[in-house]
């Protein structure tokens, strides 16, 4: 240290800037918290920040199906699933049947879903990889806007249905 600034610590300076601005610190998280208490619509402290509860948040009602749900609807065939992921992870592996609709190209592959779904009451699947992928969140909720008020998201779908072993298939960049 300088000589100049021994002395600026040694005389307080410093060390009262330090002090007040912990104090401003302190002041504006307590009136932050006070404001935040009293309000109808105040932000939680601990909240649930599980793709369940995003999802449900982020359209109104509930978009995620369960696994046991999607197998029933798969084994009938009331469903039509659609990996969200890219063409090269879907030809790596997929659920079988599924089409291939990758979120980053969404436009240039939206024919190809409404020929396979050509009713909006019809029930679609999508899906992508780990319970962070938002890209089957994407996807569901800008089929909502398109009139598809069935489009559901599996969550974690393509671990999740290769892990427990349900039917898979791999290659072809498209899909069904």
């Amino acid at each position: 240290m300088t000589g100049k600034a021994v002395n600026r610590f040694r005389s307080g300076t410093l060390f009262s800037g330090v002090v007040q601005s912990a104090g401003v610190f302190a002041l504006a998280a307590l009136l932050a918290y006070t404001v935040n208490h009293f309000r109808n619509d105040g932000i939680p402290w601990i909240a649930d920040w599980s793709p369940e509860a995003r999802l449900k948040a982020a359209a109104g009602d509930n978009l995620v199906i369960p696994l046991d749900q999607a197998i029933k609807l798969f084994d009938t065939s009331e469903a039509v699933f659609v990996d969200a992921r890219s063409p090269d992870l879907f030809a790596q592996g997929h659920i079988s049947g599924s089409l291939n609709i990758p979120w980053d190209q969404v436009y240039d592959y939206l024919d190809r879903f409404f020929e396979k779904a050509p009713d909006p009451n019809s029930i679609i699947i999508t899906y992508c990889d780990g319970e962070a992928c938002s890209l089957s969140e994407h996807l569901a909720l800008m089929l909502r806007d398109m009139g598809y008020k069935n489009a559901m998201v599996l969550v974690n779908g393509w671990t999740v249905w290769e892990g427990h072993q349900y039917p898979v298939e791999k290659g072809s960049r498209h899909g069904s």
